[in-house]
């Protein structure tokens, strides 16, 4: 069974909103329409018209990306503009085009924290915090015999799952406080109550049940227990709260377990890189040799700083926070030299690999999402690294 564009970008926005996304930037559908059914959805870290055409012989109906089609308006989609080649052809086809970029950077889908996570890193925080969840108390009152199905209807959506700044905050879910009490009501003309009769005042024994749910959940949550509530207007409340919620931001820091040189760690990173016994980083094996170090490999690493793509905006902040080894995608040629400086060494990825294990994450967690189930998600085999070297 087909699934909708549609779908597939609010599942996208449920853990990377585009409220999220830099004010430059240019994450969502930029091609095609939400309403469109595909069958075949095709994963890619760019579009490129080697990837388009791969869609094409593969019957994918919609091709999402990590780097925007569109960063500037088109001025026209004439067959000579080069620049329009690829939407025209996405045209042709009729194939939809979404993209989550820097939202996704964002998102614990991020390449950063999965790198983290190979690394064993401890005490692992954000390179760059850049905001905290909102939070809101959601309140409604329920009839007994229907407060288990609303409750799970909210818990579905995010309600009372991981609503805390806390280090354990991740490992629970389904926190809801409810108690009883009475509710009351007056049907009117032109009503459809549930219980009661019209024009009579109806005393019904009720549970309110409360939690917590982040501001980017709240607009599903909402939609969930209208649907899922008896009473044709349910009553409820959605309070601010000022309590922090989980932080969100670029890149990730922390320590080894155990200090080692910059020459022992780095061939164990390469290679748990491409063939990890726990965790699937990339999407197949690939040819690291365009890595590029800077820095003494005797060097004692302790502390690390990783941040996937461009990561040259990043560099005076791993400066500051005294780290050893500075992974990242790509750095220009004085970000390298002030970190030498500084006694930082820098293991330069590229940027494709610095970034392909999002789009791996991004196939782990769309397939395992029971509304993906009529669905084919596949990785494009055409989605590769650009560089290698000459001789």
């Amino acid at each position: 069974m087909a699934v909708t564009v549609g779908q597939v970008e609010q599942l996208i926005e449920k853990i990377a909103p585009r409220s999220w996304a830099e004010d430059w930037d240019n994450p969502g559908l930029l091609v095609g329409s939400s309403a469109q059914k595909v069958d075949t959805i095709l994963l890619s870290l760019d579009a490129t018209m080697e990837v388009v055409e791969e869609a094409v012989s593969k019957k994918a109906g919609l091709i999402v990306t990590h780097h925007p089609l569109l960063f500037k308006p088109l001025k026209n989609l004439r067959m000579d503009n080069q620049a329009a080649q690829l939407p025209l052809t996405l045209f042709k086809h009729g194939i939809s085009l979404y993209s989550a970029h820097t939202n996704l950077d964002q998102s614990e889908l991020s390449s950063s924290l999965t790198m983290a996570k190979i690394l064993e890193l401890q005490e692992v925080k954000f390179l760059e915090t850049t905001a905290s969840a909102k939070l809101f108390k959601i309140v409604t009152f329920v009839p007994e015999d229907h407060v288990e199905k609303v409750r799970q209807a909210l818990a579905a959506e995010g309600v009372g799952t991981a609503i805390t700044q806390g280090e354990h905050s991740a490992f629970y879910s389904d926190c809801f406080y409810q108690s009883k009490g009475e509710g009351m009501f007056k049907a009117l003309p032109g009503s459809d109550p549930t219980v009661g009769n019209i024009g009579e005042l109806t005393r019904v024994p009720e549970i309110r049940l409360e939690s917590v749910v982040e501001e980017k959940f709240l607009t599903r949550a909402v939609k969930a227990l209208h649907k899922s509530h008896p009473y044709e207007e349910p009553a409820y409340d959605l309070i601010p709260l000022q309590n922090p919620g989980k932080s969100r931001g670029y890149g990730a820091i922390g320590y080894l377990k155990e200090p080692c040189s910059f020459g022992e760690l780095w061939p164990s990173f390469l290679a748990a890189l491409n063939n990890h016994p726990k965790i699937k980083v990339f999407p197949t094996e690939y040819n690291l040799s365009t890595v590029r170090l800077a820095g003494d490999l005797k060097k004692k690493i302790r502390k690390v700083a990783i941040a996937n793509g461009s990561g040259s905006s990043f560099v005076s902040k791993a400066i500051f926070n005294g780290v050893d080894l500075y992974i990242t995608g790509d750095l220009d040629y004085h970000g390298v030299l002030d970190s030498l400086d500084a006694g930082m060494a820098i293991g330069e990825l590229g940027h494709f690999f610095s970034e392909i294990p999002m789009i791996q994450s991004l196939f782990t967690y769309l397939s395992q999402d029971k509304t993906m189930k009529g669905a084919k998600i596949i990785i494009s085999e055409r989605t590769k690294n650009p560089w290698h070297f000459g001789n």
